[in-house]
C-alpha cells in the first residue's frame, strides 16, 4: 500500500490522461447545463461544452455531491494509507470546508489543503507537493508550506459579458450595456479571490492592462508564468510571447477547462504568475 496520495478537483485543470500520468486522483465537479448534470471530463468534453456555450446554453457549477467525495476517499484510502486533499481555493468556493468538515471523520487519514489556487497553479502546487513528500515531509508540514507559501495572481479576460451574466456573475441589464458600448472587463485572481481589475474598450488595451499588472514585480525569477485560454490558443500564443519579451522566463501555456470556462466562456485569455515553491 501507497504512503500517501494526492487528490486534487475539476479546478485545477486537469485531464484523466494528465492526472494519470501525474499519478493524482482528480474530484470531477458538477456541471449544470441548461438545468441537466453532468461531470467534466466524464460525461461532457471541453470541445463539447465549448458548442453548448456558443449555442447560449446557461452553465453553472457545484461542490462536489458530498456522497461521491466520500466515495473517492474510501477508493484511494484502500490503496493508500493517507491522503493530501488540495482543492479549488476557499475564496471561490465552499469546497475546502466541506471538505474539511467531512475530513474529520478520518481522523488525521485525511488532510485537506487550502492553498488558494485555481488552474494552473493548482495543478502546478500538487507537483510541487509530491516533491516535498518524497523528500521525508510529512503530509502536515507540507500543507503548512502551502497554505503560507503560496501565491498566485492572474489577470483573465473575457470575450464578452454574456457568459459572466449567464452564470449571474452580473445583472443582464449591466451586460447588454458593456456589449453595446463594446466594454472588455478584467478580472484578476489574487490571494485566492476573484474581483475586476478594469473596464477599457479593446481586447488590445485589455491584454496591454494585464500584461502591466501580472508583470509588477521586483523579481520575475521568483516566479513560474503561464497564459490560459479557452477556446483561443492563437491568440494565447500571441500573449505567451509578449510576456515572455518582459519576464525572460518561460510561460506555460495551458487549456481553461469547463470548470473555469463555465464563469467566463469560451474566448477568455489569461495571464499569471505562481511563485515557485
Amino acid at each position: 500500500m501507497k504512503k500517501y496520495m494526492i487528490m486534487t478537483d475539476s479546478a485545477a485543470d486537469l485531464s484523466e490522461l494528465e492526472a494519470k500520468q501525474l499519478d493524482l486522483r482528480v474530484v470531477r465537479l458538477p456541471l449544470s447545463v441548461n438545468e441537466h448534470s453532468y461531470k467534466e471530463e466524464v460525461d461532457l468534453t471541453q470541445s463539447q461544452l465549448i458548442q453548448e456555450m456558443k449555442n447560449k446554453a446557461v452553465v453553472k457549477t457545484a461542490q462536489p455531491v458530498v456522497g461521491e467525495l466520500l466515495q473517492q476517499w474510501e477508493e484511494a484510502l484502500t490503496v493508500a494509507e493517507r491522503i493530501l486533499y488540495i482543492p479549488l481555493s476557499s475564496k471561490l468556493s465552499g469546497s475546502f470546508s466541506s471538505a474539511s468538515a467531512l475530513a474529520a471523520q478520518y481522523d488525521d487519514r485525511i488532510v485537506v489543503v487550502d492553498a488558494k489556487l485555481v488552474a494552473y497553479p493548482l495543478q502546478y502546487i500538487c507537483k510541487e507537493a509530491r516533491k516535498h513528500l518524497e523528500n521525508g515531509h510529512s503530509l502536515e508540514e507540507v500543507k503548512e508550506m502551502i497554505e503560507h507559501n503560496t501565491y498566485m495572481y492572474a489577470a483573465l479576460i473575457p470575450d464578452n459579458l454574456d457568459f459572466l451574466r449567464r452564470g449571474g456573475r452580473i445583472s443582464s441589464a449591466a451586460a447588454a450595456l458593456g456589449n453595446l458600448l463594446k466594454i472588455t472587463p478584467i478580472l484578476k485572481v489574487e490571494d485566492g479571490g476573484i474581483d475586476v481589475l478594469d473596464k477599457v474598450r479593446t481586447q488590445k488595451k485589455a491584454i496591454q492592462v494585464a500584461l502591466e499588472s501580472v508583470t509588477n514585480v521586483e523579481n520575475h525569477d521568483e516566479y513560474h508564468w503561464y497564459v490560459v485560454e479557452a477556446d483561443a490558443r492563437e491568440l494565447a500564443d500571441t500573449v505567451a510571447g509578449q510576456l515572455q519579451d518582459i519576464v525572460q522566463q518561460n510561460i506555460m501555456i495551458r487549456p481553461i477547462f469547463p470548470i473555469i470556462m463555465a464563469h467566463t466562456g469560451p474566448g477568455t485569455i489569461g495571464l499569471g504568475r505562481v511563485k515557485k515553491f
